[in-house]
């Protein structure tokens, strides 16, 4: 097997370097490469699940009683959770349960650039959002909230793992620090019991969404997971493989997350504003890529599945390109690693590191429709997702 390292940077950073033995795995098969992915997504799908379950401990304590340590500890709790979801963003981009109509469940987990105002309170408005509203929203429930969210259009995002991050940072006015929401509002502020309801209630819904998507990739009674592995389906599910790296690195990754955010210089387009844990998320997102190519993924327990990957099936054909395309990965995990932080500074004063980083991703993508091609697969990877 291969054996591949990612040393730490600093307690939640993955590193930049990633070795790889060149040697050829014998027999690798295409449907090796698609059942090793499918236990891939089913693992981290659980991480991410433990990650929140943990995240939710830590805010029914916290509004249980409400202190400073407390407040601290939820928002420690919520960058943990963090890293396990954003590696499985690699599994986007193909119609899989993640993006799937009509449940669409992404927009229920990760979905922004989410506008404050109409969740609570911002800056000039001490009156803002649903928590605020009691006239339209009597009494803070799932249903209200679900009812409501995107009803305003696409930023109009009450629930995910966003909508947390607000409800625990608040909004990030400072440059050189992130949002400082103060723990009493969830003691003596105004309406600070309906702000705990909500908090509750979407961390609640955050898990259940999660669990959705996980129970499609269930090995044993998970109807995506036996269509997606099903004999004869796998050079349709490998594309699909393909696509959501392709798609999470040009359109994603470099084009909503990166240039969107750059030429605009707006906060508000940054995806982890509240928490200054933007350049987190992109180091996590290029590992996710990283690990789909490889056929390899480290368990939050510290376990490591280590089976086929693209990278074995194209070694057999060309090691050349296989070499080349480890090199393109590796250059995205630099470039992404020497992105200062926080983003929203670097995209105001050190946009060259960033200007890098795209272009780095874009390469990546490039790359990855030549291997496609070398293994007979025709891949499209558009400039917007």
């Amino acid at each position: 097997m291969k054996k591949i390292t990612f040393p730490l940077i600093a307690l939640l950073m993955a590193a930049s370097a990633c070795s790889n033995n060149d040697s050829v795995t014998p027999g690798v098969t295409q449907r090796d490469v698609v059942l090793n992915y499918a236990a891939i997504v089913t693992a981290s799908y659980a991480d991410a699940i433990t990650g929140v379950q943990s995240l939710k401990t830590a805010i029914d304590a916290f509004v249980k009683a409400p202190s400073s340590a407390g407040l601290e500890t939820c928002k420690t709790a919520w960058i943990n959770a963090r890293p396990a979801y954003l590696q499985t963003e690699a599994y986007r981009f193909y119609n899989g349960p993640i993006d799937a109509t009509p449940a669409e469940l992404e927009g229920e987990i990760n979905s922004w650039p989410l506008d404050e105002a109409y969740i609570d309170y911002v800056q000039g408005d001490a009156n803002s959002g649903m928590i605020n509203d009691l006239t339209t929203y009597p009494t803070i429930t799932k249903e209200a909230i679900f009812n409501a969210n995107g009803s305003n259009g696409e930023t109009d995002v009450r629930v995910g793992y966003h909508a947390i991050e607000f409800l625990l940072w608040g909004q990030d006015l400072y440059a050189d620090s992130p949002g400082k929401r103060p723990f009493t509002d969830y003691t003596t502020a105004p309406n600070a019991t309906r702000r705990a309801a909500y908090l509750q209630i979407v961390t609640d819904a955050l898990i259940t969404s999660l669990q959705e998507v996980a129970t499609q990739w269930d090995s044993k009674t998970g109807a995506y997971y036996a269509d997606f592995t099903k004999a004869g389906n796998e050079t349709t599910s490998l594309t699909n493989m393909m696509l959501g790296m392709g798609k999470l690195t040009k359109g994603e990754l470099s084009g909503e997350r990166m240039t969107v955010a750059l030429a605009s210089g707006d906060q508000e387009d940054e995806h982890s504003c509240f928490s200054d844990n933007t350049t987190n998320d992109f180091i996590y997102d290029e590992l996710g890529v990283y690990n789909v190519y490889l056929g390899r993924y480290k368990r939050i327990d510290g376990t490591t599945i280590d089976g086929a990957g693209i990278d074995d099936l194209l070694k057999a054909k060309n090691t050349t390109l296989n070499t080349a395309m480890i090199a393109k990965l590796d250059a995205s995990t630099t470039a992404i690693n020497a992105i200062p932080k926080p983003f929203d500074q670097a995209i105001l004063y050190s946009k060259t590191p960033i200007q890098t980083a795209i272009k780095a991703l874009r390469d990546q993508s490039d790359q990855l429709v030549l291997v496609a091609k070398e293994l007979g697969i025709n891949l499209n990877v558009p400039e917007q997702n």
